[in-house]
């Protein structure tokens, strides 16, 4: 049976239902689970009592969680600074429930953008809660065209990433004005951009791997880009086997 990959769906409410919250995530994401052998399985983030969210993740076989808002600062030990953007902390504490959960039981994670983030402040690492104020000389992180394309370079260190893209450095699109500060206990830094921000992050074993940019939004087009999914689908897969 081909693994199964959970993807975090947060809350949005849509203009012309203002009263009722949905569940939503980018097809992209199902599209490169699907096309690297695996089975997408939409994982919405509960936050109420009783959720059964253990039984969710032993369900599965792996978790993408995926981008949006800003984790709040309080959790990494901060205050909040001026540049901080929108925080959404009822799915900050569904996540954080969930990474540990699937921690515990050794279910490989792929974070992206603000997955690799809250990856991160669940296992004890802090943000730099807003690039531009934060960074001197930092690059453009929120680019202006179009997303689907790349728009700095990267460099990347032996691991996960750069064994999935088969470089030591690649072009990415870039779409964040947060970054990892100080990684977690247990996690390195695996990419860097000319500017210094952080990248990627993973562990020895590559079963926690968090990517800043958005490879779900290039694959689409970049077959190489593809192979980080198709990387982590058999990842999963090998994790499934021996448990």
């Amino acid at each position: 049976m081909p693994p199964i990959i959970g993807i975090a769906c947060p809350k949005q409410f849509f203009a012309k239902n203002p009263h009722e919250p949905n569940f939503y995530v980018s097809n992209s994401y199902i599209d490169g689970v699907v096309r690297s052998g695996g089975t997408p399985l939409l994982l919405p983030l509960l936050h109420q009592p009783n959720a059964p969210l253990q039984a969710m993740v032993e369900a599965l076989d792996g978790l993408i969680f995926t981008g949006g808002e800003d984790p709040a600062p309080h959790l990494y030990g901060e205050q909040p600074l001026p540049g901080l953007g929108e925080v959404d902390y009822e799915r900050d504490l569904a996540e954080l429930a969930l990474i540990r959960i699937a921690r515990e039981l050794k279910k490989p994670m792929l974070g992206i953008c603000r997955g690799m983030q809250i990856i991160n402040v669940a296992l004890g690492g802090t943000l730099v809660q807003d690039i531009p104020s934060q960074i001197p000389h930092a690059l453009q992180h929120g680019q202006k065209g179009s997303r689907l394309y790349a728009a700095h370079s990267v460099s990347l260190a032996p691991g996960f990433v750069r064994d999935a893209l088969g470089k030591d450095d690649v072009l990415v699109n870039t779409s964040h004005h947060q970054s990892v500060k100080e990684p977690a206990p247990g996690l390195r830094v695996t990419a860097v951009a000319p500017d210094g921000v952080i990248e990627a992050i993973e562990n020895d074993d590559a079963t926690i791997v968090g990517i800043q940019w958005h490879p779900e939004r290039m694959w689409l087009h970049d077959d190489n880009m593809l192979r980080i999914a198709a990387s982590f689908v058999e990842l999963a897969g090998r994790a499934k086997a021996v448990r």
